[in-house]
């Protein structure tokens, strides 16, 4: 049993090991692949950003040339203020000279204040710069001609209804995006688009984890020629992924392991049946000897005893010639003990018992013992009588060495079944050896021991079932098929 336990607790730790092996294993790859899922969709996505951005410029680029070219010297120079319906739609044009400014808008609740961010930002400048004006787009282009600036305010129709950042934002509230931004040389975000507000850490070029209050972000910063790109991923799809996968796999090795279990302890009760039964054969084929070879010698007394009968008075004669049959019967029914195959009759269990206690006159004659019998005349048992009668007295036989004053007999009958309980309040058995009181040879008075063997094996021949109850008395079940 040691060895046994030793090897259950082997399994367990290895299955403990190989499930600690499993998780770790598949927790890894899942974040590995995380970790490469995202690092693909920072690179298609910083490609897309840097494709759209670079177009929009050339766009952007090519429509200021357009605009600059319709303005000419014979303009400026005729001081005509020109609104052109062709190529370009002008929504507003300023000239300024050193001490004047001539121009006109369709905006003019706003003039004011688009001549003022010229005069700050564009004067003197060949430059120009994207404005909005009632949530429109325009462009407001800046040209010098020596000593006079030639400012136009066109329609920014060239240009894409829908920004990078509005394509940013939308990914960020369907995907694991969380941010994504264009740091230019002096850290200064060109392009940024977040679910945090004003949350951009900067860890330096390489991949992150990045623990904060909404959770693990994983952060991948690349530089580029004049900055960095920066996006930052949630990791918690990928911590319920693994937990679910935990407990996913906790469970199959649960089941594993109790299934290992399971079939443990049955191989254990196997192998422990095995061994008792192969114990319980040697034992039966040594009784199966011995109660051949007394039957044998038996029969030879007894043959000797009923010659001898034939010089007794009559009835003398009568009562040995009795006793020798009853013992010849008796051995020829231990014979049967080597087989299954025993002759079989209807009986009376109240005329079974009766006839186990006339066994055992000599044994209750002198000796204070009360026997009390409640047993229905109707309860009938299929059985070999011989054998059964050598039963029942045996274990009466051991109420009566066991000093008691009184033996109560009783039978219940349920379903096919009949029990029969033979309970004595004499001295008891000691429970030390209550497992042991029907192995063949064992025995505390001195004796052969094999009686109440014997009684298990007549009882089990016969489909039934022997137990010893240790209460305030001692009783002795036996079960027989009705």
């Amino acid at each position: 049993m040691k060895t046994r336990s030793l090897i259950l607790i082997f399994i367990l730790v290895c299955a403990s090991l190989f499930t600690v092996l499993i998780v770790r294993f598949t927790n890894y790859n899942l974040e590995r692949t995380f970790r490469d899922s995202s690092r693909n969709a920072f690179y298609l996505l910083s490609f897309i950003v840097d494709h759209y951005l670079d177009h929009e410029k050339e766009i952007e680029e090519t429509h200021i040339r357009q605009i600059r070219s319709t303005i000419t010297p014979e303009v400026i120079n005729t001081k005509q203020i020109l609104i052109s319906k062709k190529s370009y739609d002008y929504q507003g044009i300023w000239i300024f000279e050193e001490n004047s400014t001539l121009g006109t808008t369709q905006y003019e609740n706003v003039e004011q204040e688009i001549v003022n961010f010229y005069r700050r930002n564009l004067r003197g400048k060949n430059e120009h710069t994207l404005i909005f004006l009632e949530g429109k787009p325009f462009f407001l282009v800046n040209t010098t001609f020596g000593s006079k600036d030639i400012l136009l305010l066109s329609a920014a129709t060239v240009l894409s209804g829908i920004r990078i950042e509005q394509i940013l934002d939308s990914l960020i509230t369907s995907s694991s995006l969380r941010y994504f931004a264009i740091i230019n040389a002096n850290n200064t975000p060109a392009l940024f688009s977040t679910v945090y507000e004003n949350f951009l850490p900067l860890r330096g070029a390489g991949q992150h984890t990045i623990e904060t209050p909404e959770g693990r972000i994983f952060q991948i910063e690349e530089n580029i020629d004049d900055g960095s790109i920066i996006a930052g991923f949630d990791m918690e799809s990928l911590s319920k992924i693994i937990r679910n996968n935990n407990l996913f796999l906790m469970l199959i090795i649960l089941v594993f392991i109790i299934s290992e279990g399971v079939l443990f302890a049955s191989y254990t009760k196997f192998e422990r049946f095995k061994l008792e039964k192969e114990k319980e054969i040697n034992r039966f084929k040594e009784v199966g000897a011995l109660s051949t070879g007394f039957a044998h010698e038996f029969r030879n007394s007894l043959h000797t005893l009923s010659l001898l009968a034939k010089e007794l008075d009559k009835e003398s004669k009568s009562i040995l010639l009795d006793e020798t049959n009853r013992m010849k019967a008796i051995m020829d029914s231990l014979r049967l003990l080597s087989t299954k195959d025993i002759k079989r009759e209807e009986i009376s269990v109240l005329e079974l018992i009766n006839e186990s206690i006339d066994l055992l006159d000599h044994s209750i004659i002198g000796k204070a013992v009360a026997i009390k019998k409640d047993i229905d005349e109707d309860d009938l048992i299929q059985g070999n009588r011989p054998l059964l009668v050598t039963a029942f007295s045996n274990i009466i036989k051991n109420c009566i060495e066991a000093r008691a004053r009184t033996i109560k007999i009783s039978t219940h009958k349920k379903a096919k079944k009949v029990r029969i309980d033979i309970a004595d309040d004499g001295k008891g058995i000691d429970r030390a050896i209550i497992d042991e009181i029907f192995d063949p040879f064992f025995s505390k008075k001195g004796q052969s021991g094999i009686g109440l063997y014997l009684t298990k094996r007549i009882v089990e021949l016969h489909d039934g079932k022997i137990e010893l109850i240790r209460n305030r008395y001692t009783i002795f079940s036996v079960i027989l098929p009705a």
